[in-house]
């Protein structure tokens, strides 16, 4: 890709989709909930990226998001400083939040308006809390780099409030792990039987409390590596806040992984750490058990898709999107990844080398836009299709199931329900009903070759000119017709 930069990009957030920092800013602020207000820096047309969809754009502050509103006139004469200062004023005079982000734009950075300066000295003279981002689309960022920025930028003015040493020590922050109420029920029962206890839980639902009260814990444990570089980094510097990288918790054994992660870090003996894991360890080995018994003589072969999706959910996009990988793997899986990206020649290389500096070893297929997926899969190739919902149609021409990529729980608790989750699409026969896609003579069988190349050797299929798919549902017709 020509867009590369290594010296920028992180190690481990390669694979995903570049995007405008301002964007993805505003996208990830237009959930945040609290008293906190955005102050956009740049001329009004810039200001219309502002998402108009989500629902709690506006909960907790009706003017959530503000704008300068600089005219042509004042930024070619350099007025952008001080139109900067006049509106942190009116904000502050106004609506006084709890917090106030700056948010610069490429107008604002073009001229060199100098927001982190104008921002600290207002911050001073006011006693308001003002924060500064840089952000624009001039150099895009990946998404795990956007979510760092922004999570450091929130948590700058937090303050230590727990006095008891001995409290704040054994606190553990859960940062950019989206909990659902059972998962989150989980982790604390296994914290408390360990001595330890959930601080925070910072992900897009999160409150800006929950950013403010991050001081008020010892340890940071988030999904690793090469994500929160830079929020660790402050955290380390402003309260001796230490980081765990662990895996996410998809499955047994990446789960039991998390949790000794945590407590090889916080100083749990292996012991106390296996004693409260017991209950829940044997249950999701008898899930993977049955499992297993039930699948005898079943081929397992998962085609598992990454990168067709923007996220910023740390939960989806560590470990490149493959955190899911290693429950597939414990089931007995034999998994092909899908990688939606383009084609050119130095991007299936440097595919390949995130790929090995992951330990992945994986055969992978670029696939270059969701419309020419069907011509990347043979029916009966595969017994499952793991990842995006828009891809279905495309899977449908190939009799092929899918299973959505945010339908997986964490946790042991959540294992069993995500063995019956595979269980019911690997047993699905909605897709029979369908007549499999008509491929161009010989075109599938190259692909097919190229696929035998070698494990863990990239795939560049360079197929011939292929008609259009023709999708028939008439056998179904029929079926249904007859009253089959």
């Amino acid at each position: 890709m020509a867009r590369f930069r290594p010296h920028r990009m992180y190690p481990g957030a390669l694979l995903a989709q570049e995007c405008c920092s301002y964007q993805a800013s505003t996208e990830l602020l237009s959930q945040l909930r609290g008293d906190v207000v955005v102050l956009i820096h740049s001329d009004r047309d810039c200001s219309n990226v502002v998402s108009k969809r989500r629902s709690r754009v506006h909960e907790g502050n009706r003017h959530k998001f503000l704008c300068t509103n600089l005219r042509e006139d004042e930024m070619v004469t350099g007025q952008g400083n001080r139109r900067l200062r006049e509106a942190i004023e009116l904000v502050h005079e106004e609506l006084r939040p709890r917090l106030l982000l700056v948010l610069s734009t490429c107008p604002t950075v073009m001229i060199g308006d100098n927001v982190k300066n104008v921002a600290r000295k207002a911050s001073r003279d006011l006693g308001l809390d003002v924060v500064p981002m840089i952000t624009h689309g001039l150099k895009p960022k990946s998404p795990a780099e956007v979510v760092d920025d922004l999570y450091q930028a929130l948590t700058r003015t937090s303050r230590r409030t727990v006095t008891d040493d001995a409290r704040w020590q054994r606190r553990v922050n859960l940062i950019g792990m989206a909990l659902r109420a059972d998962e989150r029920a989980e982790v604390a029962g296994v914290f408390s039987a360990m001595g330890l206890e959930i601080g925070v839980v910072l992900d897009e639902r999160a409150h800006l409390d929950d950013f403010l009260a991050v001081a008020d814990a010892g340890w940071n444990a988030h999904p690793g590596p090469n994500l929160l570089i830079e929020f660790d980094k402050a955290c380390a510097q402003a309260h001796g806040i230490a980081a765990i990288e662990a895996p996410l918790p998809y499955g047994r054994a990446a789960t039991l992984a998390f949790y000794r992660a945590v407590a090889a870090a916080t100083g749990v003996p292996d012991a106390t750490c296996a004693a409260a894991l017991a209950d829940l360890d044997g249950q999701a080995a008898a899930a993977i058990a049955g499992f297993d018994a039930r699948m005898a003589g079943r081929t397992r072969r998962v085609a598992y898709n990454i990168g067709s999706v923007r996220s910023f959910d740390l939960r989806r996009i560590a470990h490149e999107e493959l955190g899911e990988l290693a429950f597939f793997r414990e089931l007995g899986f034999d998994a092909r990844l899908f990688i939606q990206g383009n084609q050119a020649e130095d991007n299936w290389d440097r595919t390949a080398q995130v790929l090995g500096a992951l330990g992945v070893t994986e055969r992978f297929v670029l696939f270059p836009d969701p419309g020419a997926l069907a011509h990347y899969l043979k029916p009966g190739d595969f017994d499952l299709w793991f990842g995006a919902g828009f891809l279905r149609d495309q899977l449908v021409q190939v009799q092929l199931p899918l299973l959505l990529h945010h339908r997986l729980g964490l946790g042991l608790g959540a294992v069993a329900g995500n063995v019956t989750l595979v269980e019911a699409a690997l047993r699905s026969d909605f897709f029979t009903g369908f007549e499999a896609a008509v491929h161009t003579p010989g075109g599938i069988e190259q692909l097919d070759a190229m696929l035998g190349a070698g494990k863990g050797v990239p795939v560049r299929p360079e197929l011939p000119a292929v008609a259009a798919v023709s999708v028939s549902n008439l056998t179904l017709g029929r079926r249904l017709s007859e009253g089959a």
